[in-house]
């Protein structure tokens, strides 16, 4: 018995890290998404998609995002509800991808339709204008 509880205390302390990284906080509002997402440079992953991505929003919701794929200018829009919808040049602007957000440690997490998640590991504000060299590392 003792070595059972033993593991399961060592497995708890072991997943600490990381179920910290993915606590969900709670799901921003359209006001709080405005004040947070306008005129910053993010960093960060997509467990789902399995790739590191860096955007970077200029004060009017213009946007640069940067993926293995490459660079992409976009637009970001908050919707009444209250979830954050990015829009890109590649398809005309014509099918935005729309996120519930919620505030983390590093930033924001953002959730998808069909469980996509995008994780915020870095967020610089004070951004006012986002330049294609600023972005390509």
């Amino acid at each position: 018995m003792r070595g059972v509880l033993l593991a399961g205390f060592l497995a708890a302390a072991l997943a600490g890290p990381a179920a910290a990284q993915l606590a969900k906080g709670s799901v921003m509002s359209g006001a709080q998404i405005k004040a947070s997402l306008f005129g910053i440079e993010m960093t960060g992953y997509s467990p789902t998609f399995r790739f590191s991505w860096k955007e970077c929003i200029q004060p009017d919701g213009e946007t640069l995002y940067e993926t293995p794929d490459g660079l992409m200018k976009g637009r970001l829009t908050v919707t009444p509800e209250g979830q954050a919808c990015f829009a890109y040049e590649d398809d005309g602007y014509a099918t935005p991808s729309c996120y519930r957000m919620r505030q983390i440690d590093k930033g924001f997490r953002f959730e998808g339709e069909f469980d996509s998640l995008f994780i915020t590991t870095k967020v610089v504000t004070g951004i006012k204008t986002c330049k294609p060299q600023d972005l390509v590392g």
